[in-house]
């Protein structure tokens, strides 16, 4: 099986490249890849319980990210959230917060390596 490092450093609204980065990690499994999900810079705010889109015409991730988090390692970046003024209580059920370890091990682990 080979690795797939997706990392998520855009805010879930206004493009589509939050909703794109769990669209890849999630159907990695399908061929052959185990994926890690890794939210740093804006890109924490799609782990965020009880998202509101409102009218940007996109909706939230929290939901897919909870389920997803049973079949892929997800992670957020804890400088990012102190950044962000997002805590740990606020993040959806599954995700992990990092201080850089795992984001170094999924580099160096990585056979496959996607940006958003």
């Amino acid at each position: 099986m080979k690795n797939l490092l997706v990392i998520l450093r855009k805010p879930p609204y206004g493009t589509v490249d939050a909703a794109e980065a769990v669209r890849h990690a999630g159907g990695a499994g399908g061929f052959d890849y185990k994926a890690t999900l890794y939210m740093i810079d804006g890109g924490v705010y799609a782990g965020k319980k009880n998202q509101n889109a409102g009218d940007t015409g996109f909706s939230g991730l929290g939901e897919s990210l909870e389920l997803l988090s049973d079949e892929m390692e997800i992670y957020v970046c804890r400088n990012s959230l102190n950044e962000c003024g997002i805590d740990e209580e606020d993040l959806v059920e599954g995700i992990k917060i990092d201080d850089g370890e795992a984001l170094k091990h999924a580099l160096k682990n990585a056979n496959s390596v996607m940006i958003f």
